[in-house]
């Protein structure tokens, strides 16, 4: 009988393990200076977006991301679970994702917190939400929407900045700290018709001459470009350039100018990139 409930307790531990987020208050760092458990797009020598912050929520440090520039470009901070940003281990359902954030921001670039669910690498859970910005810490909860009742094996958190135009402006920054699963809130999501992850679908008709239809959708609001290419990758037209919330999206291209033959469009929102063929037979 003990050995019994010994295995129990054992058995608990483990699950309460895997089920934490790792290093969810930022205390651990390497000597490289990246968060432990955490995948950041720093490029030692180049530029450096997430640092350490000892300005905290609780406990001795937070993580800071900054805009930072290279070559008259910005670039983002973007912070991403798992060493390799692939994602951690989970093993159930939360309702939400909670935490505590700072945000300043800069020409209204936005702050967005996301997770994304996956069972054997397909996705099936969501949650996503742009924050506001705030002088001092404040608590964010981001609900959490599934396609069904699977229990997922990983889950990917990420926490960025971008721009309005595709590109953050510098003195954007944010601090986060103290992230946990937790209960939804009573605040209903909006858009429960809203898509569960990102979709590019095949153009219609296809093949086609000269106009066909590409739709796409995305859980979440991102800046988003839709261009075509020849078989040379070359760029033929771009159909898409902008900001755009969650939401499903269909739009027209006309191949009136261009010779028949096999073509490539290719959608990138946020951190999503997809690409599709579709052929002009005249």
């Amino acid at each position: 009988m003990r050995s019994l409930q010994i295995l129990c307790l054992v058995v608990v531990f483990s699950t309460l393990l895997l089920s934490q987020i790792p290093n969810a208050g930022f205390e651990n760092w390497d000597s490289n200076g990246e968060p432990t458990g955490w995948y950041t797009n720093n490029s030692p020598g180049i530029f450096i977006t997430i640092t350490k912050s000892s300005d905290a929520h609780s406990g001795n440090w937070a993580v800071e991301g900054n805009v930072a520039s290279i070559s008259g470009l910005t670039v983002g901070p973007a912070v991403i679970s798992g060493d390799d940003g692939a994602g951690i281990p989970i093993n159930f359902r939360p309702a939400a994702l909670s935490g505590f954030y700072k945000f300043n921001s800069v020409n209204n670039d936005y702050m967005q917190v996301q997770a994304y669910f996956f069972k054997n690498g397909v996705g099936m859970g969501v949650g996503a939400a742009n924050l506001s910005p705030v002088a001092s810490y404040t608590q964010f909860t981001v609900n959490i929407n599934y396609t069904d009742g699977v229990v997922p094996d990983t889950v990917l958190v990420s926490l960025f900045i971008a721009g309005q135009s595709g590109f953050a402006n510098l003195g954007s920054k944010f601090f986060v700290d103290d992230l946990a699963w937790s209960n939804a809130t009573d605040v209903e999501e909006p858009g429960n018709d809203l898509p569960n992850d990102f979709i590019l679908s095949q153009n219609y008709p296809n093949p086609f001459n000269p106009i066909t239809k590409i739709s796409w959708q995305a859980p979440v609001g991102s800046h988003q470009t839709l261009k075509v290419y020849d078989m040379l990758g070359k760029e033929i037209t771009t159909l898409v350039d902008d900001y755009r919330e969650a939401g499903r999206y269909e739009t027209d291209f006309d191949a009136t100018s261009i010779p028949s033959g096999v073509y490539f469009y290719r959608l990138k929102a946020g951190f999503f990139t997809e690409v599709r063929k579709m052929i002009l037979l005249r």
